[in-house]
């Protein structure tokens, strides 16, 4: 036999060895209870095709692996968002949107609720009203989930006017007409309080609201003392807060934060702050950007925290936009206050401990002008004694 066929037999030989040792590997593997992830995912869509009763979306499907693979993490902060999902979270923190003007909310018996209107705003100047249920949306007739979010998505995205149908509480039946523009989302309103005393409520630390904050102080020019309602504020951009607490805190670090890697990052306050007493309104929702806030103006003590304690959210989160516009936000560092303490899974205790009566609920924000409940909100109440 010549050297090349021997060395061809052989190399045929040693290939059909390698493919019966690796489907023996594979083999093991599977009675080992081992499965490769590709395979175990071909497995499970096989089983799902010849098996599932209902209709399949593969893209649905395809969504969820991924969202499953962050939330293997099993960290609350780090999620994986769907293209949609992504647009939708970029709107809420620009403070600003394409709509009407409405917050809606989809109701037990699958209608749509409005739940506040916006000043200004289209659907006030269309006549809808705060507890309306709306029964149509152009073409599309509400009456269960689904319908609802493709209503919410028409409103959002349509460039020509349409037709909301409804009933108001009164039980009276509208039909308007109205069109989406693109609407400005308040996060701070204000308003001047008995005894020469600011009130500045900040919903959310959105990307227009330190310019907010910014027009309320200067509207609430002359004042005596200012409170500073950060109660069911959940955060929102660090660059936003920090902002805010220059504006209020003398110079120094307003907070760091520390990567994985070690490194750390300081945001700090100038020379330049509010002279003047302060008190700032927290409770068990008053989380991440807020605690920012909170936790400087106690360290530096240029305020007093009244209230309860805030709800311990230590860390921060960057998003990462891949090119088929989906996202994955994850936790990449934890932010301490300017002394050196992380409130991650703790929060920020009170200096004066003052809890709100069951019943009591913060009004919704639709414009500038706050229109707070002094007499009933025993938290705001003790805040105008504190500066009093």
């Amino acid at each position: 036999m010549s050297k090349k066929k021997s060395f061809a037999l052989g190399f045929g030989a040693a290939c059909l060895c390698f493919i019966v040792i690796y489907n023996i590997r594979i083999g093991l593997n599977l009675l080992n209870g081992v499965i490769p992830v590709d395979k175990k995912i071909s497995i499970i869509e096989k089983l799902i095709d010849e098996n599932y009763v209902e209709d399949v979306s593969q893209e649905e499907l395809k969504e969820y692996i991924y969202a499953g693979y962050v939330a293997g993490l099993g960290d609350k902060y780090s999620t994986y968002m769907t293209a949609e999902e992504f647009k939708s979270f970029k709107e809420s923190l620009n403070g600003s949107y394409s709509g009407i003007g409405i917050q809606v909310s989809l109701t037990e018996d699958k209608n749509m609720k409005v739940e506040d209107v916006y000043s200004g705003s289209p659907a006030e100047k269309a006549g809808l009203l705060q507890g309306d249920i709306i029964y149509s949306v152009g073409d599309i007739e509400i009456n269960d989930e689904n319908s609802y979010y493709d209503a919410v998505s028409f409103i959002k995205t349509s460039g020509e006017a349409f037709n909301i149908k409804g009933r108001h509480s009164d039980g009276s039946e509208f039909s308007v007409m109205t069109s989406s523009e693109d609407i400005d989302v308040p996060s701070v309103c204000y308003t001047m309080l008995e005894g020469n005393l600011g009130y500045v409520r900040i919903t959310e630390f959105e990307a227009n609201t330190a310019e907010q904050f910014d027009e309320a102080v200067e509207a609430l020019e002359g004042m005596g003392g200012l409170i500073i309602d950060l109660r069911n504020n959940p955060g929102g951009f660090l660059t936003t807060v920090n902002d805010i607490a220059d504006t209020i805190l003398p110079e120094g670090t307003i907070t760091y934060i520390e990567y994985k890697s070690g490194e750390k990052k300081y945001y700090d306050s100038d020379e330049s702050c509010l002279d003047l007493p302060i008190a700032v309104l927290v409770n068990g929702s008053s989380a991440s950007a807020s605690e920012v806030l909170t936790g400087a103006i106690k360290d530096y003590g240029a305020g007093t925290i009244v209230g309860t304690t805030t709800y311990g959210k230590g860390v921060v989160q960057d998003s990462y936009a891949l090119s088929d516009g989906s996202c994955v936000k994850l936790t990449v560092a934890k932010y301490y206050t300017p002394n050196g303490i992380c409130i991650q899974g703790e929060g920020i205790d009170p200096d004066v401990e003052v809890f709100a009566p069951e019943s009591f609920t913060l009004p919704s924000v639709t414009d500038s002008k706050a229109e707070p409940d002094v007499e009933n909100d025993t938290q705001l109440k003790k805040a105008v004694e504190v500066l009093g």
